[in-house]
């Protein structure tokens, strides 16, 4: 297998995969986030040599006492599902996200929520996050349970 180099990126390096993936038969504008360009979003992009094979957005969505980043558009190309591309974007960005709340001076922890499709629930258990909800559904992509993991 390649050798795989995860590093923060651009929303426009990501949105083809993203689009692809997660949107496919839509528009590459219906994996555009509002949230894309703000200041407290991080992109993170997974390649093979120079190709893009999976990608993730955090999103700050602070609603309590501790740092709160929602993870959006986690996708990875489909000939590169199942080796691990997954798993290491998410440490990657989780470690991201334990380095900038550990910098605050009164850091209490960090918490990652999503809304999870229902095919990925096992995969985001296996990597520590909890499930919060029962099974809902979000209009035009399908069923997700909402999910945490409050790291640091």
């Amino acid at each position: 297998m390649s050798k795989i180099l995860i590093r923060e990126a651009a929303s426009e390096e990501i949105l083809g995969l993203r689009a692809r993936e997660l949107r496919a038969g839509k528009p590459e504008d219906a994996a555009r986030f509002p949230e894309d360009h703000d200041p407290g979003t991080y992109h993170f992009a997974a390649f093979a040599t120079d190709r893009l094979i999976g990608c993730l957005t955090l999103i700050r969505t602070d609603s309590g006492p501790q740092p709160s980043w929602q993870l959006r558009g986690m996708a990875t190309d489909s000939g590169w599902r199942h080796k691990g591309v997954g798993r290491s974007l998410l440490v990657h960005a989780e470690a991201r996200i334990r380095d900038l709340a550990a910098a605050q001076p009164d850091a209490i922890g960090a918490r990652i929520w999503c809304n999870a499709r229902t095919t990925a629930v096992a995969f985001y258990e296996r990597m520590g996050y909890r499930t919060l909800s029962g099974e809902f559904m979000i209009e035009k992509v399908g069923p997700h349970y909402k999910m945490e993991k409050i790291i640091l």
